[in-house]
C-alpha cells in the first residue's frame, strides 16, 4: 500500500466507480491464445442473499483464465489491493498469462468495499468466493484440492486472514486446511496497528475500513490469529513477498514470519529490493520478472511436498 494522499486517493476511487460503472456485469466466454476465458461469474449462492443490489452483484463476481487442455489443474485465486475501498479484478494481464502458461487455472475476484461495506464484508465475500472455487472448479478442469491464494496489499491481507481465523470458512463446512497455500505480496496490513500508526495520511481510509476503534484493528489483524499447528489440522503453507523501500511491510512481515514459523507453520519470506509495492504486482509474469518464478518454485515446492 503505498502512501498516497486523501484527495488523490478520493480522485481515484471517483474514476474507479465511473469506470466500474460502464462495465458490462452480464457472464460470458471468450478464447484467447489457447486460454478459455468466463467473466463476470457470481459467486454467491442463488439462496445465501435473497434481494441482493446490483452494487453487490458486481462487486461479487469472479474471473476464470483456464489453459485450453486443463485437466485437474492447480488453482490460484488473486484478491486485489486498493486500501479495501477501490480497486477491480480487471482483465487479462500479465499474471493470468504467466500461470495459464504453467498449466494453472487463474482467478481473478471482486469483493465488496468500503465504506459501503466495512469489514467484515470483504472478507467475507473471500471466503464465499474461495468456497464457490472448491464447489465448482472441478467443472472447469481444476483440482479443488489445489486451490492458492495470491492477495497483493490489502488482498494480502484477507487472504491471510480467512487463512488463519476459521471463523470466516466455518459457514461453508471448509477450515484453514483447505487452502493448499497463501502468497503475501507486500501486505503491511498482517498487523493494523503498525500500519495505520505508520500511515497517518491514510488515517481516513483506514477508518471507513475498519472504523477508528483499535479493538476492531485488533480482532482484523491476521497475526493475531497465528496458533501452534496441530498434526490432526494441517496449516497452510504461507509465502511472503516483500518489495523494498517500505518501512512498515518489512517490519510488520518480518514479525508475522517469525510468528508463523514459531508456530509450526510451513513459511517462506523473500525480499525484492528492486521492486516497489505497486510494481511487485502489476509486473507480476512479465518477462524478466523475478517475483513469479519465484512463486512457481515454491508452487512446485509444496506440491511436491504433498505428494
Amino acid at each position: 500500500m503505498k502512501k498516497f494522499s486523501y484527495y488523490a486517493l478520493t480522485i481515484l476511487i471517483l474514476i474507479s466507480m465511473v469506470l466500474i460503472s460502464f462495465t458490462t456485469i452480464g457472464a460470458a466466454q471468450y478464447l484467447f491464445d489457447d486460454i478459455k476465458i468466463y467473466t463476470n461469474i457470481n459467486y454467491i449462492q442463488d439462496n445465501e442473499q435473497p434481494g441482493i443490489q446490483s452494487v453487490q452483484i458486481r462487486d461479487q463476481l469472479l474471473d476464470i483464465y483456464r489453459p485450453q487442455d486443463c485437466i485437474s489443474c492447480p488453482v490460484v485465486i488473486y484478491i486485489h489491493g486498493g486500501y479495501w475501498v477501490l480497486g477491480d479484478k480487471g482483465g487479462f494481464n500479465y499474471k493470468a498469462k504467466a500461470f495459464t502458461a504453467h498449466n494453472y487455472i487463474y482467478i481473478s475476484m471482486n469483493y465488496r468495499l468500503a465504506p459501503d461495506y466495512p469489514f467484515p464484508h470483504n472478507v467475507q465475500d473471500v471466503a464465499r468466493a474461495f468456497h464457490w472455487v472448491k464447489e465448482n472448479i472441478g467443472g472447469y478442469g481444476g483440482n479443488p484440492k489445489q486451490v492458492y491464494i495470491l492477495g497483493h496489499s490489502a488482498g494480502g491481507h484477507l487472504a491471510a486472514l480467512i487463512a488463519l481465523d476459521e471463523q470466516y470458512l466455518f459457514p461453508f463446512d471448509l477450515s484453514p486446511s483447505d487452502i493448499a497455500g497463501i502468497i503475501g505480496l507486500d501486505s503491511a496490513a498482517y498487523y493494523l496497528p503498525d500500519l495505520i500508526a505508520a500511515e497517518p495520511e491514510n488515517q481516513d481510509l483506514f477508518y471507513w475500513a475498519f472504523g477508528d476503534n483499535p479493538e476492531d484493528w485488533e480482532r482484523a489483524s491476521p497475526i493475531n490469529y497465528i496458533k501452534a499447528v496441530q498434526k490432526e489440522e494441517p496449516a497452510p503453507p504461507f509465502l511472503l513477498l516483500v518489495a523494498g523501500g517500505r518501512t512498515v511491510s518489512e517490519d510488520v512481515n518480518r514479525s508475522f514470519y517469525e510468528r508463523l514459523t514459531d508456530d509450526g507453520y510451513y513459511a517462506s519470506m523473500l525480499h525484492y529490493r528492486g521492486k516497489d509495492h505497486v510494481s511487485i504486482d502489476s509486473e507480476l509474469g512479465k518477462e524478466g520478472d523475478p517475483v513469479f518464478p519465484a512463486i512457481l518454485a515454491w508452487l512446485e515446492g509444496i506440491q511436491n511436498l504433498k505428494r
